[in-house]
């Protein structure tokens, strides 16, 4: 696949000392992973060096894609668990801006972390009362990634039309609502993605039932995780690349290290190609369907990553504190999103009826 453009047409994030931030971040990795921090100082680390700002600004419909995706990728291989909270937030900035009434547009405040939180508990969120654009809820919502730390977030409820999906602006700063102890995984841990109780909460309309789920921004929205696994990836790779030293001259270390590097950069190129289709003017299905088979690949790339890095570090790789057994556990954790095989189903029936032959369908 070659490579979306040169080098030297590459606009990078202006940002003062970004990889100070970065390094800052990993250094803290650890010790969130074990919950002896939470990552409040690393959200604060990227508003404060103005980071935020200017990747949320990258992801926005127009902006810097190239960018968006260097960022996103160097955050994955400092931590993954922050990589997640921050692409959570571009979502939803995106989302108000792409959805939201003028007013609403306006408020979007990078000091503050937004989220997106979708998946229903028991019993699933409903709009119990509403005046006007003002509602109040029932319901828990799980896996809300950030429980402590983001400000505000954006959550669905079901409707009428089809059980189309609402959205709704909430305030999510009640640590009385929180469950963060309901998240006990053996990845991703730092996110702290436990539950929320929105009984008798209140919030505001976000667009028309539906539109969350509209493209290219729905699926089309992948690749801003897929950045963060090509990170982890790459954190991966580097990872066995300083652990060998003198032994990657032996003929299987030195192969697998090369392995390791060329799953790294094949899922560098598909996210490229794939961010950019989906980010031109006018990107329609064919666009999502690359996105998909990007996520289908970068996903296989990971697996692949994951296995020769156990395979090259042995027993140290599931060593507690060692970074390789974090980043194999949040990149193996975070891989699993939602209705994988409904996603390739998708590619597929695009695929199949095409009348443009393999190699010349983009």
């Amino acid at each position: 696949m070659p490579r979306p453009s040169s080098e030297t047409a590459r606009m990078r994030v202006p940002v003062r000392r970004p990889e100070a931030v970065f390094a800052d971040i990993a250094r803290r990795a650890t010790a969130a992973d074990r919950g002896e921090s939470d990552l409040r100082a690393d959200i604060a680390a990227l508003v404060e060096s103005g980071l935020l700002a200017c990747l949320t600004r990258a992801c926005l419909p127009g902006g810097d894609t190239l960018a968006a995706c260097d960022t996103l990728r160097a955050l994955g291989r400092a931590n993954l668990s922050v990589g997640r909270l921050v692409e959570g937030h571009v979502n939803a900035i995106r989302l108000i801006r792409l959805y939201g009434e003028p007013a609403q547009q306006g408020s979007e405040d990078d000091a503050v972390l937004h989220g997106v939180w979708g998946a229903d508990a028991d019993p699933p969120v409903r709009i119990a009362k509403r005046s006007g654009n003002e509602v109040w809820l029932s319901g828990r919502k799980k896996f809300c990634s950030g429980l402590g730390v983001v400000g505000r977030a954006v959550v669905t409820a079901a409707t009428d039309d089809d059980g189309a999906p609402q959205m709704l602006l909430i305030d999510a700063t009640d640590p009385r609502r929180a469950a963060p102890g309901d998240w006990q995984v053996s990845g991703m841990r730092a996110t702290a993605s436990g539950s929320y109780d929105l009984s008798d909460h209140h919030a505001v309309m976000l667009g028309q039932p539906g539109d969350l789920l509209r493209e290219p921004h729905f699926e089309g929205g992948i690749w801003r995780y897929l950045a963060l696994h090509t990170g982890g990836l790459e954190a991966l790779a580097e990872g066995v690349r300083r652990m060998l030293g003198e032994r990657a001259a032996h003929p299987l270390h030195a192969a697998r290290l090369v392995d390791l590097v060329i799953a790294a950069e094949a899922a560098r190129l598909w996210l490229e190609a794939a961010a950019l289709a989906i980010e031109a003017p006018r990107a329609g299905a064919q666009a999502v369907s690359r996105v998909l088979m990007a996520r289908q690949a970068i996903d296989a790339a990971c697996q692949q990553a994951i296995a020769l890095s156990e395979r090259s570090v042995g027993a140290a790789a599931f060593a507690e504190g060692n970074p390789i057994d974090r980043v194999r556990r949040d990149l193996a954790f975070f891989l699993r999103q939602a209705d994988l095989d409904g996603k390739m189903l998708r590619v597929a029936a695009a695929l199949a009826p095409s009348e443009q032959v393999v190699g010349e369908m983009w």
